[in-house]
C-alpha cells in the first residue's frame, strides 16, 4: 500500500558520489524494529560534496536520499 512499514526485508544500500555511478555502501542496512532500518555510513560512502543514497528491497518502494556534505 506504499504506506505500511515493511518488516524483515533485505535492504540493498548503494551510493553515488558527486554524480558518479552507484556503488555498494561499505556497510549493510539492518532492521531496528517495526520496519525502521538503520545503516552506519562509512567515510568512504560520504567522500564527496553531493551524496545520493539508494535503498532497495524486493517488493518495496525504492528510497532515495541526497545529502550535501560541504558548502
Amino acid at each position: 500500500d506504499h504506506v505500511t512499514p515493511k518488516t524483515g526485508r533485505t535492504i540493498t544500500a548503494t551510493r553515488s558520489i558527486d554524480g558518479g555511478a552507484f556503488g555498494a555502501c561499505a556497510n549493510s542496512a539492518t532492521e531496528l524494529s517495526n520496519g525502521i532500518y538503520i545503516i552506519n555510513l562509512a567515510a568512504s560512502d560520504l567522500n564527496g560534496t553531493v551524496i545520493t543514497l539508494r535503498f532497495t528491497a524486493t517488493a518495496s518502494d525504492d528510497r532515495f536520499i541526497t545529502i550535501k556534505t560541504g558548502p
